[in-house]
């Protein structure tokens, strides 16, 4: 008799079997293999959260991380909307200078260029959020559509020019293939 017939209830070397309620004896390396394999198992299952909370917490993390930039940028585009709309004799002097050095330009323009250039503004930050797939195709197609009809307007093209480089590049060429493709004649 070896030892697994003890277990499965053969019978003792006396010759009798097990009764209900008997103890049935339990190698001690049997002992030893459940306490492994549960400790083991344990384990695993240990890691395994500890990977999971880890991989929780940099998603989180990244995300805030995005959501910190994106309301810093938010806050930048709107101190400078205000500045744009405080604007003083100073400024349209300044204005004026940085659109026709040698023209002087008249307050209905110095008004309407200062509404293209929020409007310029906006319409790169829903560039922007196109670029990032935050808004869909449908959507920046609107904004596309305002951004062709005010390319139409007399000062558009001088104020896309004069503002070379202050603007994301992506869409400053955008706007310049809208102008040079035709469909923005001056009304």
């Amino acid at each position: 008799m070896n030892r697994f017939d003890s277990l499965l209830g053969a019978p003792h070397a006396t010759g009798q079997g097990f009764r209900k309620g008997d103890i049935h004896p339990v190698s001690p390396d049997s002992r030893l293999v459940d306490a492994t394999t549960l400790t083991l198992l344990a384990t695993v299952v240990q890691t395994v959260v500890i990977t999971l909370t880890l991989l929780i917490f940099i998603f989180q993390f990244r995300s805030q991380e995005r959501a910190i930039r994106e309301s810093s940028y938010q806050n930048l585009l709107g101190r400078y909307n205000e500045l744009m709309l405080s604007g003083t004799k100073e400024d349209d002097l300044l204005f004026a200078r940085l659109f026709s050095e040698n023209k002087e330009v008249g307050p209905e323009d110095l008004s309407m260029i200062r509404r293209l250039l929020l409007s310029y503004g906006i319409i790169e930050e829903a560039f922007e959020l196109y670029k990032k797939g935050w808004i869909d195709g449908e959507s920046w197609e609107q904004w596309n559509t305002w951004l062709k009809a005010l390319s139409r307007t007399k000062h558009f093209a001088r104020l896309h020019s004069a503002t070379a480089g202050m603007y994301d590049k992506d869409f400053q060429d955008h706007v310049s293939r809208l102008l040079n493709s035709g469909g923005a004649s001056p009304v």
